[in-house]
């Protein structure tokens, strides 16, 4: 089992690999989603819209709050990211990482931190494929762990 770091380098992605990305994800190449989608894979952790908004608007100053809601929106419905709730319950977070994987939320620091467990993913295959969900298949989960890092 193992806490993962952010697989997402600081440095900023050329934009031939977003425009490829978006266009794998069946979405148009603006200006306005490259700048979105660059600073969403940049910025650490998992941000909330009001952070990558902040970060937008230094390079592209006309972006609007509500653009970047949209356009976030739109790359959670392609499958480029995923919302994930916060600790506190109150703002809207988002993944850049969709490959399979668990949350903590530390509810000292507000932070959200990727886990990484196959065990913990077998033992929960196994549970549902030995106890099933009536009219319902799984295709994929994530759990969700709300509690407080432990300082040593």
């Amino acid at each position: 089992m193992a806490l993962s770091t952010d697989p997402f380098s600081p440095t900023p992605p050329d934009t031939g690999h977003l425009r490829t990305r978006l266009a794998q994800a069946g979405l148009r190449a603006t200006r306005q989603r490259l700048v979105i989608l660059e600073s969403l894979l940049t910025l650490p952790g998992h941000p909330t819209a009001e952070q990558v908004h902040r970060q937008v608007i230094s390079l592209e100053p006309t972006i609007s709050l509500g653009t970047v809601y949209k356009a976030l929106d739109s790359f959670v419905a392609a499958g480029l990211t995923r919302r994930v709730a916060a600790a506190e319950g109150t703002s809207r977070r988002y993944d850049a990482d969709c490959t399979e994987h668990h949350h903590l939320f530390c509810t000292n620091t507000q932070e959200i931190i990727d886990y990484c467990d196959p065990q913990l993913d077998a033992l929960i295959r196994d549970f549902f494929a030995a106890k099933g969900l009536q009219n319902f298949q799984p295709h994929s989960f994530s759990l969700h762990i709300t509690g407080n890092k432990v300082m040593k």
